[in-house]
């Protein structure tokens, strides 16, 4: 178990680290300076970005499903501490798919 700890913190860590990254807005010259996609592309994005969401939904689920097993088995400090910290990883994964449904959207949208 000890071992385990440290693992799963820096892998949230590296986790934390990189959902942030979606939450980034790009400025508005840019959204408007982009060239028309063809409709093959469209459907690209719009596939990518659902799969995206989807596996994100995953990740955050089985998180959440770690975290409940965890929390019935584990009665020590550091094992609350790891919980608690799956939990916010679980929120930020869900926040992460939510920017992805939304990122499908947009590409079904797009002209």
């Amino acid at each position: 178990m000890h071992v385990l700890v440290p693992t799963c913190l820096s892998l949230l860590m590296l986790i934390g680290c990189a959902v942030s990254e979606f939450h980034t807005q790009e400025p508005p010259a840019e959204s408007v300076s982009r060239p028309s996609l063809s409709p093959e592309e469209i459907s690209h994005r719009l596939d990518y970005w659902r799969e995206e969401a989807m596996e994100l939904h995953a990740m955050a689920a089985r998180r959440e499903r770690e975290a409940d097993v965890l929390s019935k088995n584990t009665h020590e400090t550091s094992g609350e501490e790891l919980v608690t910290r799956m939990r916010a990883l679980a929120k930020q994964l869900h926040a992460a798919a939510e920017y992805a449904d939304e990122q499908a959207r947009r590409a079904s949208l797009s002209p």
